[in-house]
């Protein structure tokens, strides 16, 4: 039996990307007869699968610098030893740098996915930082937009690449599927009127996912509907910016749109969550690398109002299965939420089914996992045949 290691700084996102494609591949693992392991240095994720048999090993990988490197270096030989996995697939630059050519040196397969656009290509430290996420024998973009990204920053390794779409579950995420009880459950936690229009922007609070405009918009949303009753709830954590979550809250005052704005902080129940929304948005002044807010909100056949950039383009089609404005533009933003508010119910279910549609025929979690799997395998046959 096959053991395959996935090594990601932390589980501790209950919402993030990156931590749930780690463990929706692990849980896929147990499910095809594999065995399951995930390095990390642990979080409140670490073991939510550990019942069905993925094991999780834990090693601090928060902390970065050529001094923690040294000392986690004989460490990760160690561990690499210890787990002994027939191949190792690494989602994040610091991890890929500590473990690459020592994993290349034990000749196990190495797989690399390439989670973001990284910043910082064109200053030569910081892109050969950047590379270490190329040097897998495979390399996953998770969007058509990263794969592009990708070929033209790292052209070398174009034969390398494995585009692979991230996969929502629309099981899970499926309005039918949320019983009022839920429902009612989020409303009360945040003591939120009925009678109030609920817009919803789910992302960790930090500079670039588009709070601010947000807060702006809203200002502009109330002059020209001074009568619109509406709170806009702002679902993820601080990640550690305390600074810019009071800059934000600051902002807010200034502009008198107190009790406008709730906190909430990272929520378990995200398909509740959508529910209870009337919009959705997605206003990040930087591309998304794949904008799993948009395919999340358009499995849940809400409609969504997304930045038009990044892999969010690759999943709104304007006017179509959702709306697109331009970033960092709060006029165009809360003219389309204003407009998109007035559209009949029968227009605004219309535009949830294409999305809803979209999203089961391009990136469902199902086709997400075939893809990643045949990875594996195609690895492991090719590790067969070397030994032979």
């Amino acid at each position: 039996m096959a053991k395959i290691l996935q090594i990601i700084p932390s589980l501790d996102k209950i919402n993030g990307g990156v931590e749930r494609g780690t463990l929706d591949v692990a849980r896929r693992l147990i499910t095809d007869g594999f065995e399951s392991c995930i390095l990390s240095s642990g979080g409140e994720m670490s073991e939510k699968y550990k019942y069905i048999g993925v094991e999780n090993y834990n090693l601090n990988l928060k902390k970065k610098g050529f001094l923690k490197f040294f000392i986690l270096k004989n460490k990760i030989k160690n561990l690499l030893t210890q787990i002994n996995p027939d191949i190792v697939h690494i989602r994040s630059r610091w991890p890929a740098f500590c473990f690459n050519e020592i994993v290349k040196s034990l000749k196990i397969p190495l797989v690399t996915t390439f989670h973001g656009t990284y910043s910082g290509n064109n200053f030569f430290p910081k892109r050969k930082y950047n590379g270490v996420m190329t040097k897998g024998d495979k390399v996953i973009t998770i969007s058509k937009f990263i794969d592009d990204h990708v070929r033209f920053y790292f052209p070398d390794c174009k034969s390398r690449l494995v585009q692979i779409n991230r996969g929502i579950d629309t099981s899970y995420f499926d309005i039918e599927s949320v019983s009022e009880k839920r429902k009612e459950k989020i409303l009360s936690k945040f003591s939120i009127s009925e009678k109030s229009h609920i817009f919803l922007l789910p992302a960790r609070i930090t500079s670039w996912k588009g709070h601010i405009t947000v807060v702006e918009a809203s200002k502009i949303i109330l002059k020209k509907e001074p009568s619109l009753n509406f709170v806009f709830l702002f679902v993820g954590s601080e990640d550690g910016k305390q600074r810019f979550t009071n800059l934000l809250k600051t902002k807010i005052n200034r502009l008198d749109l107190q009790g406008r704005f709730i906190f909430c902080g990272n929520l378990n129940d995200m398909p509740a969550v959508y529910s209870i929304a009337d919009i959705i948005v997605s206003a990040s002044v930087e591309p998304e690398a794949f904008g799993r807010i948009s395919a999340e909100a358009s499995s849940m056949t809400k409609p969504v109002i997304s930045s038009n950039h990044g892999g969010s383009r690759e999943i709104i089609e304007n006017e179509i299965t959702g709306w697109l404005v331009e970033p960092s533009n709060p006029e165009q933003l809360a003219e389309k939420i204003i407009n998109v508010l007035k559209l009949s119910q029968e227009k605004k279910d219309l535009i949830g089914t294409n999305a809803r549609r979209r999203v089961k025929e391009k990136f469902g979690l199902e086709e997400m996992l075939k893809k990643t799997m045949s990875v594996y395998e195609d690895l492991l046959s090719t590790k067969k045949n070397l030994n032979n």
